[in-house]
């Protein structure tokens, strides 16, 4: 006996949805473990520094120095811009006793409280961050124009870039909402169910042919069996339809908690599957209002010339009333 299995769109996005939200919720999980283990940014030591690794802590002071031509003060010694078109602002820092490490400041409530300072010093500015290896190289020539700057002491291997950690718990929230409308999509659908078992000639029993000869009784008694197999095919075709209209109200409903997510994710994450995410949202919620009952849907339908599963039902329900006024 052979077995076959078909996998049809609405399943491969809910593996899709699956594997994502797994990917986000391990990503969460391992993110809140480095957190909840992040280094103190004003005890650490330059040892203890790990690509990878999560730092908190406040910053009172930077290194700066003040701009030729004018009298103001800055920390910033260069900038960055990335592939994907978020800039970054170098400040130095001191790290542990007698070291001193850049940090790469994004947001603008940062780099406006770090800009506030004067000569460096200021109110203390709680800094949270992830140290990486850095993606252009340090600008030695801005801290050797420093007088009295020991240049043996900055680190150059590592620097720490600024990160929200408020999107660690997004993250473990949005992969459990995909995790579990995956769940529903798979088990509302019965799970894995297109299997076609295929019996071999051997396996497969002998069915004797015989032929049939009907007089005019017998015809009749065809003509009523026909009757009843319309009406029986017709019913079975309603259910068909009424169960695929029922299945687009569910991917309908199941497509609210993705709209927002997708707009989140879009907003917070990545472009690309937050797109994603709001496009089969808008799909499910189309093909579900262009199938039915609504009067502004059929009015769309009859002008572009579709045959909806409402109007299909409607055609159906008439062929029944038809063939039991027959029968």
């Amino acid at each position: 006996m052979k077995y076959r299995v078909f996998i049809t769109k609405k399943e491969i996005l809910t593996a899709i949805l699956c594997i994502v939200g797994m990917l986000l919720l391990g990503k969460g999980l391992h993110a809140a473990y480095q957190y909840h283990n992040a280094l103190d940014l004003n005890t650490m030591q330059e040892r203890e520094l790990k690509e990878g690794a999560y730092v908190t802590g406040n910053i009172d002071t930077y290194i700066g120095q003040y701009m030729y031509g004018s009298n103001k003060f800055s920390g910033m010694s260069q900038g960055y811009l990335n592939l994907v078109g978020k800039s970054y602002d170098f400040y130095t820092i001191s790290v542990g006793k007698e070291s001193y490490i850049c940090i790469m400041a994004n947001s603008k409530s940062l780099t406006s409280q770090l800009e506030a300072f004067e000569d460096g010093h200021g109110e203390a500015i709680y800094f949270e961050g992830k140290i990486i290896e850095p993606p252009v190289d340090i600008n030695l020539a801005w801290h050797e124009s420093i007088d009295g700057f020991p240049m043996e002491s900055l680190i150059t291997s590592f620097v720490i870039v600024e990160k929200d950690f408020g999107k660690i718990k997004d993250r473990i929230y949005i992969g459990i909402l995909l995790l579990v409308v995956a769940a529903i999509r798979f088990f509302g659908a019965g799970g894995i169910k297109n299997v076609v078992l295929e019996e071999s000639e051997d396996e497969k029993p002998v069915i004797q042919k015989s032929g049939y000869r009907y007089d005019g009784k017998q015809q009749n008694a065809k003509q009523r069996y026909d009757g009843d197999y319309e009406l029986q095919a017709e019913q079975m075709r309603l259910n068909t339809l009424e169960r695929r209209l029922h299945e687009l109200k569910r991917s309908a409903l199941l497509c609210i908690p993705l709209l927002p997510a997708g707009c989140y994710i879009l907003y917070r994450f990545s472009l690309l599957f937050g797109i994603l995410l709001i496009v089969i949202s808008i799909k499910g919620f189309w093909r579900y209002f262009i199938n039915s009952a609504n009067t502004a849907a059929k009015f769309l339908v009859r002008k572009c010339n579709l045959k909806s599963l409402s109007a299909q039902i409607e055609e159906c329900e008439e062929n029944i009333e038809m063939l039991k006024e027959k029968g």
